[in-house]
């Protein structure tokens, strides 16, 4: 069974009390966005306390007292602006989550701690949180300063919009700007050109999800498990 909260908090409060009430025997969930916003994880402790099966995935926090599946976040947003820099882009901006959104700010410092080492100060200017509640593109527009060569977007949605606007303002990809984006799907793959991508290792990530769970549901184990996946660019 699939439900989707839509990144509503009350969707996902809702959604889980009906499925806890015995219409499953576990859950796996990556939590809803205004979730992370309002830092209420009440109907996660509560299924927790209840000893009821459950596995968070990409979207996790350590309050919640369950198996986890995640990203190295960190370790792929250095690796993705790395890539960048070692192909001798110096300008790079990052169009990123809210900071809220534990992935978008842990693939942060990753960009940050890349930037550092290459003794490159970090430029707010260069730097957008993407609030999608309003028009994502506009809000891309702003990091297109004089100079850009370089950018790394924390999804291939916002990889996407930002080929499209140098597209619109005539900057050749991949010669004049390069993008580096995450999660391999099909808007990075059939993007033209493609968008080189962090792949995140969605069918792993599931795989592992539901061994835990079943794990979990047989007790087979009594110790709490974080399972951690590397990534690495991607290149079309």
């Amino acid at each position: 069974m699939v439900c989707f909260s839509n990144e509503s908090y009350d969707k996902e409060v809702e959604t889980l009390k009906v499925l806890s009430n015995g219409s499953v025997d576990g859950l796996i969930v990556s939590i809803a966005n205004e979730t992370l916003k309002n830092k209420e994880y009440k109907h996660f402790t509560d299924l927790v306390a209840e000893e009821i099966p459950l596995v968070l995935f990409d979207r996790v926090v350590d309050e919640i007292l369950c198996d986890k599946v995640v990203v190295d976040d960190v370790g792929a947003g250095y690796k993705a602006t790395k890539h960048l820099l070692e192909n001798n882009r110096k300008k790079i901006a990052l169009i990123t989550t809210p900071n809220h959104v534990n992935v978008g700010a842990l693939r942060r410092q990753g960009y940050e701690k890349a930037l550092i080492e290459k003794y490159i100060k970090t430029d707010k200017n260069l730097i957008v949180e993407i609030d999608e509640n309003f028009d994502i593109k506009k809000q891309i527009e702003k990091v297109f300063v004089e100079g850009l060569d370089g950018v790394f977007a924390v999804n291939e949605i916002y990889a996407a919009n930002a080929m499209r606007i140098a597209k619109e303002k005539g900057v050749k990809v991949p010669k004049d700007l390069s993008i580096i984006g995450f999660t391999d799907g099909l808007i990075s793959e059939y993007s033209s050109p493609s968008i080189t991508t962090m792949a995140q290792h969605g069918f792993t990530m599931g795989k592992q999800a539901v061994e835990l769970l079943i794990e979990r549901i047989d007790k087979e184990s009594e110790v709490y498990k974080p399972c951690l996946l590397y990534t690495s660019p991607s290149p079309r």
